[in-house]
């Protein structure tokens, strides 16, 4: 599948000459077009040659961020992803459009309606929606007449309409990196995997995500655990992760995985996603989930990663899942960027503050998280080569 870029360059050239006579104004942003005001004429004259009545926005082209700004439950997580995108506008190179904030609620058919406005309005790319129901009404409604990048997946897995692609902080992806990262770094007897979940969705979608890289492996089993809060489940658990065969997945929060930790094998293997780092000063916290192997972020785990270094007088945020919010904004800032004079989506890879950014056929724009793990109540980063994602069974020094 191949998705041309370029008609969104081409058509700023053609109206405006050279795009890079325009730059990026964040400080400008606003959530709803200008309005155009009507000619003035006498009261009740309307001559037949007067032009008709402008439109009530001026249709100019632009990008357009489309967030859950106005909802009570996502308005607080938009507003972060909207911070790192600002921050990122006024640090990165300056682009031939500007960009116009689109505030909606979380109610889908609300986001639908928001974004045929920003198309209407003028806009050459849209970013977003961020929440699954908003990214599923768009992709339903199979009318996406401009590349759209959306900020989270869909509700359920569906064939998406030309010019949507994904990308966000997507769990299952993670999830799916810790079946690789269990596999890179263990011998081939360790065939078999244990995933201990609970009833929410999304360990659920962490279970599937695992489990569909950990047994596309010739000759891997895995088995599901249901997590229980009696005292028995727990007591049971040494005995039943014990093994040279096996490892165990946990797709639990940081305090159930924190809780369960102690009771496993001590030679198991123990692999989890971001949900377990919530705290790099909490040193008891993180000693109780001692050697368990996690992914994240290089805003998280390695300060001196050069994407990263590029917004060193950032002060982070003390909540971690804020952070990766912000984080997120910044990489979608970056990522729209190369959207916009990539030919194909393939030509598109760089080192993100999320991630190895790189594209996925038929629509996915993927991010290759670290590995670390938890190591005497602090965090050790694994090596790799070049943050490519390809694990040595060594730490960093």
């Amino acid at each position: 599948m191949q998705r041309f870029y370029f008609v969104i360059l081409l058509v700023v050239v053609t109206l405006y000459g050279s795009p890079y006579t325009f730059a990026t104004h964040p400080e400008g942003y606003y959530s709803e077009p200008a309005p155009v005001p009507a000619p003035a004429y006498p009261e009740g004259y309307y001559p037949e040659s007067a032009p008709i009545p402008a439109p009530a926005y001026a249709s100019v082209p632009h990008v357009g961020l489309l967030l859950p700004l106005d909802s009570p439950s996502f308005g607080a997580a938009a507003q972060m992803v909207k911070e790192g995108f600002v921050t990122a506008a006024k640090r990165e190179s300056a682009l031939p459009l500007t960009v116009r904030i689109y505030a909606t609620t979380d109610d889908p058919l609300d986001i639908l309606i928001t974004y045929h406005r920003a198309v209407d309005a003028g806009a050459v790319l849209i970013v977003g929606p961020l929440t699954r129901n908003g990214v599923t009404a768009v992709a339903t409604s199979h009318v996406v007449p401009v590349p759209t990048l959306a900020l989270n997946s869909t509700d359920v897995p569906m064939l998406l309409p030309p010019n949507l692609y994904l990308f966000g902080m997507q769990m299952e992806t993670e999830a799916s990196h810790a079946a690789e990262l269990a596999l890179a770094t263990h011998d081939m007897f360790k065939k078999h995997a244990i995933i201990i979940k609970d009833a929410g969705a999304l360990s659920l979608r962490l279970q599937n995500a695992f489990a569909d890289r950990w047994l596309a492996e010739y000759g891997n089993t895995a088995e599901s655990v249901e997590y229980e809060e009696e005292q028995g489940f727990f007591s049971r658990l040494r005995k039943h992760t014990g093994g040279q065969q096996n490892v165990v997945f946990l797709a639990l929060d940081a305090n159930k995985s924190r809780r369960i930790r102690n009771y496993l094998d001590p030679e198991t293997p123990v692999y989890a996603t971001s949900q377990v780092f919530i705290s790099e000063s909490d040193s008891l916290f993180n000693h109780d989930l001692n050697g368990v192997y996690f992914m994240d972020m290089p805003w998280l785990l390695q300060p001196d990663h050069p994407a990263v270094m590029a917004y060193d007088n950032i002060e982070q945020k003390k909540d971690k899942d804020t952070t990766r919010l912000f984080a997120l904004g910044i990489d979608a800032f970056r990522l729209m960027s190369h959207m916009l004079y990539a030919r194909s989506p393939y030509e598109i890879s760089f080192d993100g503050v999320t991630g190895r950014i790189q594209f996925e056929s038929p629509a996915l724009f993927i991010r290759k998280p670290l590995a670390a793990q938890f190591d005497k109540g602090g965090i050790r980063l694994l090596k790799s080569k070049e943050t490519q994602g390809i694990l040595e069974n060594q730490y960093a020094e």
